[in-house]
């Protein structure tokens, strides 16, 4: 018993989605997966012919090209959109540790914050020139992946 083209493709177009999803991602495993899957899918409907394998594969490489091209700049602004950085927000107030060199108005330096080391520059509303290394700061600001802060200011 032969296994049905349409059927081989549903199969690539799975096995592709699941490198995209559980291997590598990023590297177009999710555009080959859904046009294995589109291609299965014409071939089922009897749109391609079952039984012309260059034709077959010259849908799919067609429509992985199409997926990309639409679907890249779309996904890829999803993935990296700032706008996301939202959901960091939490971070602001908490405290941060200055790291080796301390930092500098203008400059950008190094931070601890709950054990990861961040790029970090000082806020130019803190009116501070310098801050030393070893010195707590707080986060009053996020822009992309640094973290704007200024010195802890001391109750009492």
């Amino acid at each position: 018993m032969a296994i049905d083209p349409s059927q081989i493709w549903l199969i690539v177009g799975a096995i592709c989605l699941a490198i995209e999803a559980l291997g590598i991602p990023g590297i177009g495993f999710l555009f080959a997966g859904l046009a294995a899957i589109l291609t299965g899918l014409l071939v089922h409907l009897n749109v391609v012919d079952a039984a012309n394998n260059g034709i077959q594969i010259a849908v799919f490489f067609a429509t992985t090209t199409l997926l990309a091209v639409v679907l890249w700049k779309k996904l890829k602004s999803w993935r990296t959109n700032p706008a996301s950085a939202g959901d960091y927000r939490n971070m602001i107030g908490d405290v941060a540790i200055v790291g080796q060199d301390g930092l500098a108005r203008g400059k950008v330096g190094q931070v601890s914050w709950s054990g990861t080391t961040m790029m970090a520059e000082l806020s130019e509303q803190s009116g501070t020139i310098s801050v030393a290394q070893g010195d707590a700061v707080e986060i009053v600001e996020i822009k992309g992946n640094r973290l704007i802060v200024a010195p802890k200011r001391m109750n009492g």
